[in-house]
């Protein structure tokens, strides 16, 4: 088995396109009014519009993200750059090496060192 799709269900998808395709630098797989695709080596991280009213508490899913040591720092300051905030910072903790950002409608996304 393995994971195929993860994919996060946004207010805006407009909002969370233009988010996604500047801090992952590359444009959509898949294009449509209702669903958006990038494709990231073997997975597809994907949008997909909430127009049927669903109500969110939190995070409605948690990609993560393998950097390596090297991308890391970049990549974080792009993410702030674009809006996000960090919600939890575990970089310095050798047991941790990530750190959780939340993008700008409130969807959490994980930065992770490569573990070796």
């Amino acid at each position: 088995m393995r994971i195929r799709t993860v994919y996060q269900k946004v207010p805006d998808l407009g909002s969370a396109k233009n988010f996604w395709t500047a801090f992952l630098g590359i444009s959509p797989s898949k294009d449509s009014p209702k669903w958006c695709e990038f494709q990231l080596e073997n997975i597809r991280f994907a949008l997909l519009l909430n127009d049927y009213g669903d109500k969110f508490q939190g995070s409605n899913s948690v990609p993560v993200f393998e950097l390596s040591e090297a991308e890391m720092g970049a990549k974080v300051e792009k993410a702030k750059a674009l809006g996000a905030t960090v919600v939890l910072d575990g970089l310095a903790d050798p047991k941790v090496q990530s750190i959780v950002l939340k993008d700008r409608q409130g969807n959490e996304f994980e930065l992770s060192k490569v573990h070796s």
